[in-house]
């Protein structure tokens, strides 16, 4: 594209008011998805490690340092690679984990150029793999540390539905994505029904 022709594109992007609230809304939704993610991939490892408590802040102890923090400098990648270690990711998703923060630091950085120049845009593949990521973690921590230390509260669940666990962080992303693209019928149907049962007698009012 000649260079008159990305000026005249990136106006039309930014002028529009339809394209200007959708690259707003999912540039939002990026870096909202990736701050659940990253509260799953770095906050479960933190988490586990707490040893308590310190004027209202999670204290870790020794092992978070020696087993986590260790791997690499930057937190989220080393959290990254306890996963790995585990065996609750792959390789594949190393490098995918990568791609997404590196996205992610791009629109933080660089939001007016995502929503207002035909060269960048932000990658809805990728808000859909951190969906996927986020779930996939989710997951693994549901049937492998929750389900374990406390047996009791999912020995009802079959493995089909285990399989299918997810947090609510991990479902309220994966409906929040059809925003992107514009379909919000979901939530109208949620909300309708929503305000549908506030309007109902609360058991003892007459």
């Amino acid at each position: 594209m000649k260079p008159s022709q990305n000026v005249e594109a990136s106006w039309a992007k930014f002028l529009n008011p339809n394209s200007l609230k959708q690259n707003l809304l999912q540039g939002g939704l990026y870096l909202a998805a990736f701050e659940m993610l990253k509260d799953s991939l770095v906050g479960r490892p933190r988490d586990f490690y707490c040893i308590g408590f310190v004027e209202g802040e999670l204290e870790t102890g020794p092992e978070y340092a020696r087993k986590v923090l260790s791997l690499h400098k930057h937190p989220y990648t080393a959290s990254a690679l306890w996963w790995y270690n585990l065996g609750a990711i792959s390789e594949n998703d190393l490098e995918t984990l990568s791609l997404i923060r590196e996205h992610r630091d791009k629109i933080a950085h660089n939001m007016p150029k995502m929503i207002a120049t035909s060269e960048h845009s932000i990658d809805l593949g990728l808000l859909a793999t951190t969906s996927a990521m986020l779930t996939k973690l989710d997951n693994w921590w549901i049937q492998n540390f929750e389900a374990e230390i406390d047996p009791e509260s999912y020995k009802q669940f079959n493995q089909e539905e285990m399989d299918n666990a997810a947090s609510m962080s991990s479902v309220f992303l994966s409906m929040m994505i059809p925003l992107v693209s514009g379909d919000d019928s979901q939530f109208r149907t949620l909300y309708a029904m929503w305000c549908d049962q506030q309007t109902k007698p609360k058991e003892g009012e007459h």
